[in-house]
C-alpha cells in the first residue's frame, strides 16, 4: 500500500526523534562515566599524595639531618657537620631546610606566641636548628648589586 506524503513525513520525524533520543542517552552516559573517571583520577591523586607525605613524614623522622654516610643512606649521616641550609624568602620568611630529607624548619612569627599553642615547640624546635653547626652558606633574597661605576 502506498504511503502518503503526511504519513512518510511522520515516520520519518518519528526516527529523527528516536536517533536524537539517543544520542542524548549517549552523551548524558559519556557525562556520567566521564565524572566517574574524574572522581576515581581525584581518590586516586589524593591517597597518592597522602601516601607520599606519610613517606616523607617517615624519611623525615629517620634522618639525622647529618651530611657524611656511606652507601649513599640518607639518614645515616655521621659528619659533624648538618647537611641544613638556611634561605631567606623576599617575603622575609626565613626557613632551615635538610638537604637530605627536605624538613623546613619556620621561623615562628612572634606575633602569634599568644595565639599558636603550638608556638612554644616552635620556637624549640628552631632554636634547636639554628644551633646546629653547618659549613653551607646561607641563601638570600639578594641576586643583584648595583655598584657605582669606578
Amino acid at each position: 500500500m502506498p504511503r502518503t506524503v503526511s504519513e512518510e513525513l511522520d515516520r520519518v520525524r518519528l526516527e529523527r526523534e528516536e536517533l536524537e533520543l539517543e544520542d542524548l542517552r549517549e552523551r548524558v552516559q559519556a557525562r556520567r562515566e566521564q565524572r566517574e573517571r574524574i572522581a576515581r583520577d581525584r581518590e586516586r591523586s589524593v591517597a597518592e599524595f597522602k601516601k607520599n607525605q606519610w613517606i616523607l613524614k617517615n624519611r623525615q623522622a629517620r634522618c639525622k639531618h647529618r651530611k657524611g654516610g656511606k652507601d649513599n643512606r640518607f639518614a645515616d649521616g655521621n659528619s659533624q657537620n648538618y647537611s641544613i641550609i638556611t634561605n631567606t624568602y623576599p617575603t622575609g620568611k626565613v626557613v632551615i631546610s635538610c638537604t637530605r630529607c627536605w624538613k623546613e624548619v619556620e621561623r615562628p612569627d612572634p606575633k602569634t606566641k599568644k595565639t599558636d599553642p603550638d608556638y612554644p615547640a616552635k620556637l624549640a624546635e628552631w632554636n634547636e636548628w639554628s644551633r646546629y653547626p653547618t659549613d653551607n652558606t646561607p641563601s638570600g633574597t639578594k641576586t643583584h648589586e648595583i655598584v657605582p661605576a669606578a
